[in-house]
């Protein structure tokens, strides 16, 4: 005659103790008005195995019944003992963790009432101590990284996360008491008050007996500390590159100014090197004597005037943008042919090529009217009034 063993860390015993712990179904009355019970029996188990198995399954009253009674052991959609399973999550725990947290939280989320955390943990406690068959050093994965605790220094924590010492319990029920669903029965009938055809009513005192403080957390994600950064050494050190100086972006005046001061150099350059003409001066000024005398003696209309001058600075004001990008464009495309193309030293064709810079900008403003005005940035002003 086998020994009855109680209290006894089996399936049904947790299975119990997991209801009690759940949100309160829907009742009968409500039923038959059409609302739904998210945690009744197969859903609340299909989800439990989900914890372990990482499939959904549909589980039948009659099965679900039999294995919270401690008659049978498992089933085909009941795989507490299963073996390839049972081996399965193991191998998840030890070194996948991580996964089976992520389930076990949903589950909790969804149907665990978090006012009775506390109470689960102290009756899960209590049981695990007061059973004979646990030895002081078989290990529960009860910590949030996956670490084992022994039965024996299980007896002085006071600080649990829910979740991962449900996964600790569970683990230990599917790795050791596989085949042993049946020896919880004498738990439940100590616990439950059984009448035919009806659920087991919970009139245990589980827990009262853990009189410790013990305080229960829901599992909270390890907030990550930047590991702090040592100095390498002398070897591991990377080369220094040293980058090219940006300069300071210029205002347009400023690329504008320097271009024509570039372009004058050049251009004094190349006219010192031409040979100087020469001018009969008392010719010359016989020459213009006529231009000087009309220039005198012509008064322009101020209006007529003052509305060419207005045109020529709205038309330098919109073009000097555009001029100064112009420049800045071909001093980029300048300097990327410089880093490209080295001339060679006998070159000097080029390399006086390289030195000057030219600037193409034509302006031409047009004012509507009997008067003109033409301006254009090559030396040359028409003014028609």
């Amino acid at each position: 005659m086998t020994e009855e063993k109680c209290p006894y860390l089996a399936g049904c015993v947790f299975y119990l103790l997991l209801r009690k712990a759940a949100y309160t179904g829907a009742t009968a009355r409500q039923h038959k008005v059409g609302i739904k019970d998210d945690h009744n029996n197969p859903i609340f188990m299909s989800d439990l195995v989900y914890t372990f198995t990482g499939t959904q399954t549909n589980i039948s009253h009659s099965d679900i019944s039999q294995y919270k009674n401690g008659a049978i052991e498992g089933g085909s959609y009941l795989p507490f003992n299963d073996q390839s399973d049972i081996a399965s999550y193991d191998h998840v725990v030890h070194n996948r963790y991580p996964d089976a947290l992520k389930r076990m939280r949903e589950f909790a989320l969804w149907h665990l009432n978090p006012d009775k955390r506390e109470w689960m943990v102290k009756a899960c406690l209590e049981l695990i101590e007061n059973d004979n068959d646990i030895l002081a050093t078989d290990e529960f994965c009860i910590k949030g990284d996956g670490a084992f605790v022994s039965k024996e220094n299980l007896r002085k924590e006071t600080i649990f996360e829910y979740e991962p010492f449900l996964i600790g319990v569970l683990h230990y029920i599917l790795t050791k008491r596989a085949d042993k669903n049946a020896l919880g029965v004498p738990t439940l009938d100590a616990n439950t008050e059984k009448k035919k055809y009806k659920e087991r009513k919970y009139n245990g005192h589980l827990g009262e007996s853990i009189t410790r403080a013990v305080i229960v957390n829901p599992y909270k994600e390890p907030t990550v500390v930047p590991a702090q950064k040592t100095a390498p050494s002398d070897d591991e050190k990377e080369p220094i590159v040293l980058e090219p100086e940006v300069a300071e972006e210029k205002l347009d005046d400023e690329v504008i100014n320097d271009a024509i001061i570039r372009t004058a150099q050049a251009t004094a350059t190349v006219l010192e090197a031409v040979p100087q003409p020469k001018i009969d001066a008392s010719a010359l000024s016989d020459a213009i004597a006529p231009l000087v005398a009309a220039t005198e003696t012509y008064k322009p209309n101020g209006d007529v005037l003052a509305k060419g001058l207005s045109a020529i600075a709205s038309a330098f004001k919109e073009q000097k943008h555009a001029m100064a990008e112009q420049i800045r464009r071909n001093s980029h495309q300048e300097e990327s042919t410089s880093r490209t193309e080295t001339p060679g030293a006998d070159d000097d064709a080029a390399q006086e090529s390289a030195k000057t810079t030219v600037i193409q900008q034509q302006t031409n403003v047009i004012q509507n009217g009997e008067n003109n005005v033409n301006v254009t940035n090559n030396g040359t002003i028409n003014f028609n009034f």
